[in-house]
């Protein structure tokens, strides 16, 4: 810490800020970005993919010499919007989540640590020591997929990387958890008291390797997030933030329009006896699943074929979701049978699974 210390002080002194005095700096304010846009259809009911940006801007109070530091930025955003973290490697390495210093490496070289796990990217600017007159604007940032949390909720995590902050290079990790329609991105401190000033995420950006992460739905015409940042100044000698303010940001709208969509369904699943006695019923079990855009309405499963009858209904089915029915079959003919089930749904095209069963 003494060796950075001492680059800083170097850093600040050839911005020809030594002596500067360190105006209070309470009144900030700032602006945030909350970019929602469909790759394509977006519908009122499913999940569609979508381009985001999420950035934020501290400004400092006229005539401040200083910043506070920004330690963590709360994102409201639409509660149709989510991240699909199933279909995307989890990075399982320690990128700076556990030990700090594993993030103090090169972009290119955190990135090799999980190359298929990359789901964003983006740019921020640091001013060294808190300095509105010091601002370095090489920090890059890699977003990762960082699976769900302990409660469920998917996570990011961030390696925030400069080259010239430091000399050798300077790597910060963050992490952004969403639950309920909010994201929040927590900032470590910096050394000696820099300050995140202004940062930008492309969700998959041109790094991402899934373009299908991200996805919303638009059921209400529009996608409106806004942010609060809190700010502090950070007291190495405690660990603690004194002087802390939450402030709040401007919203940003991000009109859509929802299509109706419809249901489709996904192969059935079918489980049950592959052995019955004539004129005996069997139970089976049939797993709808709604592969489509709109909620499958009047859902109903019915078994035929040579001596097979029985049906059952299964409501309603929303897009993305499954429902296992139990359909009681009977068999009024002997011999080797193939059992036929037969989804329907109202304007839902018709998805059949056959099951063969021995009738003695």
């Amino acid at each position: 810490m003494k060796r950075i210390a001492t680059i800083i002080a170097s850093t600040v002194a050839a911005f020809g800020l030594a002596g500067a005095v360190a105006t209070a700096a309470s009144a900030e304010t700032a602006t945030s970005v909350v970019s929602i846009k469909g790759q394509g259809t977006l519908y009122k009911e499913a999940f569609a993919p979508v381009n985001a940006v999420l950035g934020a801007t501290v400004i400092p109070d006229q005539g401040a010499s200083k910043f506070r530091e920004l330690t963590n930025v709360k994102f409201t955003l639409p509660k149709d919007f989510t991240f699909d973290t199933t279909n995307t490697e989890v990075c399982k390495k320690d990128v700076g989540q556990i030990n700090p210093e594993n993030a103090n490496k090169p972009t290119a070289a955190v990135i090799a640590q999980c190359p298929n796990s990359v789901v964003g990217d983006g740019t921020a600017t640091i001013n060294i020591a808190g300095f509105v007159a010091a601002p370095v604007t090489d920090p890059v940032l890699t977003v990762f997929n960082g699976g769900k949390d302990n409660n469920g909720n998917p996570q990011l995590f961030i390696q925030g990387y400069s080259a010239t902050v430091v000399p050798g290079g300077h790597g910060v990790p963050m992490k952004a958890v969403l639950k309920n329609g909010q994201m929040d991105v927590a900032v470590p401190p910096l050394a000696a008291n820099s300050a995140v000033t202004t940062f930008s995420i492309k969700l998959p950006g041109t790094k991402g390797q899934d373009k299908k992460f991200v996805n919303a739905k638009c059921a209400n015409g529009s996608l409106d997030g806004t942010a609060d940042l809190t700010l502090g100044q950070y007291d190495e000698n405690t660990g603690k933030y004194t002087n802390v303010s939450t402030i709040g940001s401007n919203d940003s709208t991000n009109p859509c329009t929802g299509a109706a969509g419809k249901g489709k369904y996904a192969n059935l699943k079918i489980k049950g006896p592959k052995s019955v006695k004539k004129g005996k019923k069997g139970t089976y079990k049939v797993t709808l699943k709604n592969a489509g855009t709109a909620t499958i309405k009047s859902a109903k499963v019915a078994a035929s074929g040579k001596g097979v009858s029985g049906k059952v209904s299964a409501g309603s089915i929303a897009p993305g979701k499954s429902k296992t029915v139990k359909v009681k079959v009977k068999f009024a003919k002997k011999g080797s049978v193939k059992a036929k089930f037969k989804a329907t749904g109202k304007k839902t095209s018709a998805k059949t699974g056959t099951f063969k069963v021995k009738v003695k």
